[in-house]
């Protein structure tokens, strides 16, 4: 396969996952952050100002969750359509839906179609639309059911070949290291909040599965009951929970095993095979004194690593 070719495919697994990941942070979010403005405003504006870091947008214009600026409404025009952020949903659309066109003939006619159709639709929401906070999350939710149909059709459509090897890679590389994002960001203020308030503290513990789209798998798991510690084993650790650290190391083992031989590629593999050993046998380890947040922190560095050596050994650098 070209290398131009492989690097589209690669970056359109990773740009798709991104939005998806945006618009579901974003969901939960406003969920979470409407039900606690009011009661505690400045933990309501953390929820933010976490989220922002988390998806790596912070460094954009300052926004504040209030009445006067209606809202989430500046956090869903920031993240959802501003094409000035990197990580925008929009951008990153745009982005996959600009790769697809230099490999239209690597992609089945079902996936083109609804990533096209999904961006001229995000792409023609106006100020009107964003002025109401009801229609603009509406927006959000079609926008994320939408990037949805896109990954079904990836999923029935696409040959299991080289190609789709590539973008699956994308995909798990980005999972993984937004998962390591959300957790380095969400733990500190869910660890400083403690348990005075039982209620919103499992509540954002909840949230942090829901945001990761892993409750449902957390109680099939452990039931009704919410430990903080069982909840970070769970994101950490469990090798069949999709959005998992460690489930995402294994599947990018998986498919780097697949790329063509080279000294770049078997970095990636060193890397990645150190870091999945760790998952599996060191997680106690991980997990005294606290390490939990310089764990995340440093394992997304070490993913980083391995992107690099893959993107030097098989793409256009």
């Amino acid at each position: 396969m070209l290398s131009r070719v492989a690097e589209s495919l690669y970056w359109i697994g990773r740009y798709l996952e991104r939005a998806e990941n945006v618009t579901r942070l974003l969901m939960v979010t406003t969920e979470v952050a409407v039900e606690i403005e009011g009661l505690d405003d400045a933990l309501a504006q953390s929820q933010w100002d976490e989220l922002l870091a988390a998806v790596g947008a912070d460094g954009g214009p300052p926004l504040r969750f209030s009445q006067e600026t209606g809202l989430a409404l500046p956090y869903v025009r920031w993240l959802l359509l501003d094409e000035s952020n990197p990580v925008s949903v929009r951008r990153s659309l745009a982005q996959a839906r600009e790769n697809g066109r230099t490999v239209r003939e690597a992609l089945t006619l079902e996936v083109f179609l609804d990533l096209n159709e999904s961006h001229r639709e995000l792409d023609g929401l106006n100020d009107e639309v964003l002025g109401d906070p009801v229609r603009a999350l509406d927006e959000v939710g079609r926008t994320h059911r939408a990037i949805r149909t896109i990954l079904g059709a990836i999923e029935q459509t696409l040959s299991r070949d080289e190609g789709w090897n590539f973008m699956k890679l994308g995909e798990a590389f980005e999972r993984t290291q937004r998962t390591l994002w959300v957790l380095g960001t969400r733990l500190p203020g869910l660890e400083s909040l403690g348990a005075r308030d039982l209620p919103l503290f499992y509540g954002l513990w909840r949230a942090l599965l829901r945001s990761m789209a892993s409750l449902e798998n957390y109680r099939a798991l452990h039931g009704a009951h919410l430990d903080p510690d069982s909840v970070l084993r769970f994101l950490l650790f469990e090798p069949t929970a999709p959005r998992s650290v460690r489930c995402g190391i294994s599947r990018i083992g998986q498919y780097l095993q697949r790329l063509p031989s080279g000294a770049d590629s078997e970095d990636a593999r060193r890397i990645v095979g150190r870091l999945d050993a760790s998952l599996r046998y060191d997680a106690d380890e991980i997990l005294a004194n606290g390490n939990a947040v310089s764990f995340c922190t440093d394992t997304s560095q070490t993913i980083a690593k391995a992107h690099d050596a893959v993107a030097r050994g098989l793409f256009r650098v």
